[in-house]
């Protein structure tokens, strides 16, 4: 028993050390950004201690107006991007006609630089939220679609051919073989598509909005205020790394409930595998 618990003491006491590690590195980190800006002005570095007087004024402010804007177009423009990507990359990847004709045009659009149609969407769209949800679904659709193509091409023909021996239907197909085999790859896809969406939300900004983390960035460079520009970018790494960790706290959430759901549909299916032959035996007794 205490074998069993030295191992894990040793554990949280080196992750406890790696910590304290990361702590102190932190405050070295800025007690020398401070110590460099009082020496040398803060025309180019401002301190640390300005910025965080900054986020203070801007909290008792409307810094929630402009962080609730580019959280809602990032979330809605993943949300549509991810359902068009995902179903588009599933129909395309099942589908070897379609595939033959789609695939090169999408591929064609997709050799567009993505943010150089920022300009284009705010000419049709206006200086409102609209052009940055486009641009962030067009972005999120093009890694979703890659994503979800390539696992849904790459799924195992063997068992798609033993669920057909078994009398499976198309949506039997799908809901066992196709949807299991694509999900990591559609969970690769949102993970990797989450960054590029807040990206090209705070990209629309930059060029043309009346509100957004984006645009406290491009208003505090047009000024030349370094003290806003490192409290805006602050803002921004908080955003992604919380955003990072929700994400991957609802990935492993899901992964537990999708394990606990593919063990009841296991037992369920070998009941009624069991069930399906004992009933063909005994057709066959009755036959003879």
């Amino acid at each position: 028993m205490s074998a069993t618990r030295e191992p894990a003491a040793t554990d949280q006491t080196g992750i406890d050390a790696v910590v304290v590690w990361q702590i102190a590195v932190g405050i070295a980190l800025l007690a020398g950004w401070e110590a460099i800006g009082r020496l040398h002005g803060t025309q180019w570095t401002s301190e640390p201690s300005l910025i965080a007087a900054k986020l203070v004024q801007w909290a008792r402010g409307d810094l929630y107006i402009h962080f609730v804007t580019t959280l809602t177009e990032v979330i809605t423009g993943l949300f549509i991007g991810s359902a068009f990507g995902i179903l588009a990359g599933l129909l395309l990847g099942r589908s070897p006609v379609l595939s033959v004709i789609l695939r090169p045009i999408i591929v064609a659009f997709y050799s567009v630089p993505l943010i150089a149609l920022a300009p284009l969407f705010i000419m049709f769209f206006g200086l409102d939220m609209l052009p940055k949800i486009v641009l962030v679904t067009i972005v999120v659709f093009f890694l979703l679609f890659f994503n979800t193509f390539a696992g849904a091409t790459s799924v195992d023909h063997d068992l798609i051919a033993q669920v057909e021996l078994m009398g499976s239907t198309r949506r039997e197909k799908f809901q066992k073989v196709v949807a299991p085999a694509c999900m990591a790859w559609i969970v690769g896809g949102i993970k990797i598509a989450l960054p590029y969406a807040l990206v090209a939300a705070t990209t629309g900004e930059m060029l043309a909005a009346r509100r957004g983390l984006g645009f406290l960035l491009s208003d505090a460079a047009s000024q030349f205020d370094m003290t806003s520009l490192y409290a805006a970018l602050f803002i921004l790494i908080i955003a992604r790394t919380e955003s990072r960790d929700d994400l991957e706290i609802l990935f492993f959430r899901c992964e537990i409930f999708a394990g606990s759901m593919r063990q009841l549909e296991d037992r369920i299916g070998n009941r009624g595998r069991e069930h399906f032959l004992v009933s063909r035996v005994g057709v066959a007794f009755d036959q003879t």
